[in-house]
């Protein structure tokens, strides 16, 4: 007889495939958002880089954001 409280492998690989995808799914936004704002930068020809750090910040909340919603979703 099995025991009930032994998860299923393919459970286990599904999980960390999700779970890795969410990984990516962050790099991925605030990969973007970091190049349009340093685009944005080079455009304007600006020395500070403002713009690239303050799109670079709102990647990485709208990506915490994402994961969080994904996770609890669960």
């Amino acid at each position: 007889m099995e025991n009930p409280k032994e998860e299923d492998p393919k459970k286990k690989v599904n999980a960390a495939a999700k779970y890795s995808a969410i990984g990516f799914q962050m790099i991925a936004t605030i990969g973007l958002l970091t190049f349009i704002g340093y685009k944005i930068d080079e455009h304007r020809n600006s020395k500070s880089k403002l713009i690239t750090v303050a799109f670079a910040l709102a990647g990485v909340g709208i990506a915490l954001y994402q994961a969080i919603k994904q996770v609890t979703r669960d």
